[in-house]
C-alpha cells in the first residue's frame, strides 16, 4: 500500500477543508439547520484520520476493512443530508406541503431501483470479484445520491417551493459532486481502474477541494432575506386553514 506525495497532498488539503467547514458550521451556527451534514463532515475527518495512522503502519488488513465500512457509513450519511435537505425544502411551515412526501418517496424509490439495476448490469474487465462490487458499489451510491437531489430539485419545482440559499449551496455542491463521481465509476466500470487510474483520481481529488471550497465560502456567508412564498402555496395554505376552520365549526356545533 503506496500514495505518492501529490496523493497525500490531496490527503492532508481534504482533512484541512473538512475541519474548515465544521468550524463554519459552528461558528456561524448552521449546525442547528444541518445537523446531518456536521455529522457527516466530522465522520469524514475522524475517518481521514483513522486511515492515514493506518496508511503509515503498514495495516492493509485494518486499513481495507475500515474504508469499506467507512463508504457504507458515508453513504447513509449522504442520504441523510438528502432528507434534511429535502425536509427543508418541502416543509417550508412545519408540515409537509400536499403531495411532496408522496411524490418525493415514490420516485426516490424508482430512481434507487434504476440505479440498483445499472450498477449490477455492469462488470468491469480484468477485477477481482471484490474490487467488481467495490466499482458498483460506489456507482450505485453516486447514482442514488444524483438522483435523489435531481428528484427534490423537481418536486420543489413542481411544488412552486423556493430554496433558501445555504439549502440550495448545499444542495448544488453534492449534485455537481455526485454527478463527477457517478462519471468517474462508469469510466472504472466500462474500463476497469488500470486504465488512467491516476488521472480519474486526481479529478476525484480536485473536484472535491473545488466542491468543498465553494460550499465553505457560501456557508460563511449570510442568507439574503427570504423572498415572499408563491402564490399557488399562499393559496393551500389558506385553503387549508378555511378547511380546519370549517371542521372545528362542525364539531363544535355538534357538541
Amino acid at each position: 500500500m503506496h500514495f505518492a506525495g501529490l496523493d497525500r497532498l490531496f490527503w492532508a488539503e481534504g482533512w484541512f477543508l473538512y475541519l474548515a467547514l465544521l468550524f463554519v458550521l459552528f461558528w456561524r451556527g448552521r449546525w442547528r439547520q444541518f445537523p446531518v451534514l456536521t455529522c457527516w463532515f466530522a465522520f469524514m475527518a475522524a475517518r481521514t484520520v483513522l486511515l492515514f495512522q493506518m496508511y503509515l503502519h503498514g495495516s492493509t488488513y485494518w486499513y481495507t476493512r475500515v474504508y469499506t465500512i467507512g463508504s457504507w457509513v458515508d453513504f447513509a450519511l449522504q442520504l441523510g443530508v438528502v432528507v434534511e435537505i429535502a425536509r427543508i425544502v418541502l416543509r417550508p411551515t412545519g408540515s409537509w406541503v400536499r403531495d411532496a412526501r408522496g411524490y418525493f418517496l415514490a420516485i426516490g424509490f424508482t430512481c434507487v431501483a434504476v440505479a440498483a439495476l445499472f450498477a449490477w448490469w455492469v462488470s468491469p474487465p480484468g477485477q477481482s470479484v471484490r474490487r467488481v462490487w467495490e466499482i458498483r458499489g460506489n456507482l450505485f451510491t453516486s447514482l442514488v445520491i444524483c438522483e435523489l437531489f435531481v428528484v427534490m430539485s423537481l418536486t420543489a419545482n413542481r411544488l412552486g417551493l423556493g430554496w433558501r440559499n445555504h439549502v440550495m449551496a448545499v444542495g448544488q455542491t453534492l449534485t455537481a459532486w455526485s454527478a463527477i463521481m457517478v462519471i468517474k465509476t462508469a469510466f472504472e466500470s466500462f474500463f476497469g481502474t488500470q486504465y488512467l487510474y491516476t488521472q480519474l483520481e486526481q479529478v476525484r481529488y480536485l473536484t472535491n477541494t473545488a466542491a468543498y471550497c465553494w460550499l465553505l465560502v457560501q456557508l460563511w456567508r449570510q442568507e439574503p432575506e427570504r423572498q415572499p412564498i408563491s402564490s399557488d402555496l399562499q393559496q393551500y395554505i389558506l385553503a387549508l386553514h378555511r378547511r380546519v376552520a370549517y371542521d372545528l365549526q362542525r364539531f363544535d356545533a355538534r357538541h
